[in-house]
């Protein structure tokens, strides 16, 4: 979240993915960080532990959402 945001305050496009469990933190991040409107993925928890194709569906979720993040749609 961290990353981003800082390459966000620099005009440098970021797409920052967070998994459900985490978007509280990730929200108070931004807000202390000083961009509370910051858009980021969220996507399903675990990862770590997910085989090739749940990782997959897990990718296209984060393109779509990122797609809409980055380009404003």
């Amino acid at each position: 979240m961290h990353d981003g945001i800082t390459l966000e305050k620099l005009n440098i496009p970021a797409l920052t993915l967070c998994t459900h469990p985490f978007q509280p933190t990730g929200e108070a991040t931004a807000k202390t960080l000083g961009l509370p409107d910051f858009k980021f993925a969220l996507i399903d928890h675990p990862i770590g532990s997910r085989n090739e194709d749940e990782l997959r569906e897990r990718a296209k979720e984060s393109y779509l959402q990122g797609c809409k993040i980055l380009l404003g749609k």
